[in-house]
């Protein structure tokens, strides 16, 4: 997918999509990530850490992890981008969203707010 479009990345994530989920496009910046490219899909209960090919059009990956077994917990907003660090099972995890991505809407923000009302 040469343009990242809700339709395409919605379809994607649609086997891991319930009610009152949010959903992000960013880059998996840990040693354990399978690919750069990743969407996470979350909810009050768990994250899903879709890993997603070179172009976005594929899942190769998917990782469920419950909220409350997640430590050490930070968000850190810079000027356009998000920064998420926390650890989980004796590894870190390192995930880097744009702020903004125009054809994607809200999602960013959305899941961003998220985020903080859960772990701040």
């Amino acid at each position: 997918m040469f343009f990242l479009t809700k339709k395409g990345l919605h379809r994607l994530a649609a086997p891991y999509i319930t009610d009152g989920e949010t959903i992000a496009y960013g880059t998996w910046q840990s040693f354990n990530a399978p690919s750069s490219r990743c969407l996470c899909v979350l909810n009050d209960q768990q994250l899903h850490i879709l890993s997603l090919n070179l172009f976005s059009t594929k899942v190769l990956y998917a990782q469920v992890i419950p909220l409350s077994d997640m430590k050490e917990v930070k968000l850190q907003r810079h000027l356009s981008t998000a920064t998420w660090h926390f650890a989980y099972a004796n590894q870190g995890y390192r995930f880097q969203f744009p702020l903004t991505i125009l054809t994607l809407g809200q999602w960013q923000s959305r899941f961003l707010s998220r985020c903080e009302q859960l772990f701040v």
